[in-house]
């Protein structure tokens, strides 16, 4: 999800089960003003769905919601985003080899890792909440050991169907 999605977060957005996590709104910032609004286009109003294996670890994240996930100065009101941005990098920065990122990296680590999966991208593009699927296709970044299976099972297509040499 975006990051004015995740900083909108309420507990009503989480299902109990943890199964789904419905995005419905986004942290705005004008002049300095943060409120909570609309999602960015009419396609970023929709339901991503929870793997089982991360469930207890969502249904969790209810509990945190006071009222959104993340609350800004005085505990009732969305956490600022450059805050947020602030917080995030200083929470990677400690880690060994991983370079400096932004929460919005994680948007495009997501597309990746679904397309190197062979998720359609169509299937991508309705998870990210993108208009149209030329913005997911933007984020989209192959991966090299994507690229090396893909020549290699086209190695093995051609292989199988050698011509045995004449002299």
């Amino acid at each position: 999800m975006r990051e004015g999605e995740l900083l909108a977060l309420e507990a009503e957005h989480i299902e109990p089960d943890g199964s789904c996590i419905h995005i419905r709104q986004a942290v705005k910032q004008v002049k300095g003003t943060v409120f909570v609004g609309a999602t960015k286009s009419a396609t970023s109003v929709r339901d991503v769905p929870i793997p089982e294996a991360y469930r207890d670890m969502v249904k969790r994240l209810r509990t945190y919601c006071t009222p959104y996930l993340w609350t800004g100065k005085g505990g009732d009101k969305p956490c600022n985003p450059t805050h947020f941005r602030d917080k995030f990098a200083a929470a990677i920065e400690p880690v060994p080899g991983v370079r400096p990122l932004t929460p919005y990296s994680c948007r495009h680590t997501f597309v990746s890792q679904l397309q190197a999966q062979g998720v359609p991208m169509e299937t991508i593009q309705s998870l990210a909440g993108h208009a149209e699927i030329d913005m997911t296709e933007h984020y989209r970044h192959v991966q090299n050991g994507v690229k090396t299976a893909a020549v290699e099972s086209l190695a093995e297509l051609i292989g199988r169907r050698k011509a045995p040499l004449r002299p």
